[in-house]
Order: structure tokens, then C-alpha cells, then sequence
């Protein structure tokens, strides 16, 4: 049996020499091409890696290449069509693209596979405002409440959308 300080060592070092581990570094802190290459790489070893095909769509959605960054996040829904952050990402693509109900429709999937999410639940709420389906999005809003009560940009929406919705009905 390996002594403590073995495994200890050998996990740090593992971690260290992950690409994908060495590739969110690098995204963070702002190093897109070396996160991208490095994502290649962990792809190139084991293709089933959807954490890869995850940061290298990361990549391409900085690089504004919405498409290829569909295209990774398919990769990984491809993997396992539970992933949940893969859809989550696949919806900011779509978004990007100005697909909006494409967005939220891959959102509403990210929810039913996986915890709500309250940036997922005001992606949607945002997405339904652009839409001008202003009740549904109070509806979303709302929900991120119940996430995080103290969410002022979900309060102010909320209001915005009600003051709208009120204009409306004073028009008609």
C-alpha cells in the first residue's frame, strides 16, 4: 500500500499535468489560445472527455466562432445528452448567434438534467424579454428568486416587465 504522501503527490501532479486542469487556468486568466490548444490536446488523447469539448467551446465563443463552439458542445451532448453545463453552454452559442429560442430551448433542457441553475434560469428570463414575452419572463425571474432572494437584477426586471405589461394593457 502507497505511503500518504505518495498518493498526495501523485494527485498534485496529476492535476497539474491535466490538460484540461492547465487549460481552465489558462482561460481564466485569459489565455484563450493556450486554453484551446490544451483542450486539443486532452481531445486528441481521450475524445470522450466532454469536460475538453466544453472548455474548447469555451474557447471558440471567445474567438466569436459560435458555430465551432456548437459543434464541441454537440461533441459532448453526443458523450452524455445529461450533461447539463453542456447544454447550459450550448444555449449561450445559440444566444450568441441570435438564436434566441434555440437558446432557450437548450436552457429548459440544462434545467430538466440538472440543478436549477439561477444564471440558467435569468439566461431564459432574459432571452423571453428579448422575445417580448414579458409574462413568461417574470415567471423565470421569479424563480431565480427563490434562488437568490437578493438578486436585484431579477427585482428590477420584474418591474420593468410589469410597468410594460400594464402600458400594454392600457393601449388595448
Amino acid at each position: 500500500m502507497p505511503r500518504s504522501e505518495e498518493v498526495s503527490e501523485s494527485r498534485v501532479g496529476s492535476a497539474d499535468q491535466d490538460p484540461v486542469y492547465m487549460g481552465r487556468t489558462a482561460f481564466l486568466a485569459g489565455d484563450v489560445d493556450r486554453a484551446k490548444r490544451l483542450a486539443d490536446e486532452a481531445i486528441a488523447s481521450d475524445p470522450l472527455r466532454q469536460d475538453a469539448w466544453i472548455l474548447k467551446g469555451r474557447a471558440l465563443i471567445i474567438r466569436l466562432d459560435p458555430e465551432g463552439a456548437r459543434e464541441c458542445y454537440q461533441q459532448a451532448l453526443e458523450i452524455d445528452d445529461r450533461n447539463h453545463e453542456a447544454w447550459r453552454r450550448m444555449g449561450f452559442a445559440h444566444r450568441v448567434e441570435g438564436d434566441l429560442t434555440g437558446a432557450i430551448s437548450c436552457w429548459k433542457r440544462s434545467l430538466e438534467v440538472g440543478p436549477e441553475n439561477g444564471r440558467t434560469l435569468n439566461d431564459i428570463a432574459s432571452a423571453m424579454d428579448d422575445l417580448g414575452q414579458f409574462e413568461d419572463a417574470i415567471e423565470f425571474y421569479n424563480k431565480v428568486l427563490e434562488i437568490d432572494p437578493d438578486n436585484l437584477f431579477a427585482r428590477q426586471n420584474i418591474k420593468i416587465n410589469k410597468q410594460i405589461l400594464a402600458k400594454i394593457a392600457q393601449q388595448r
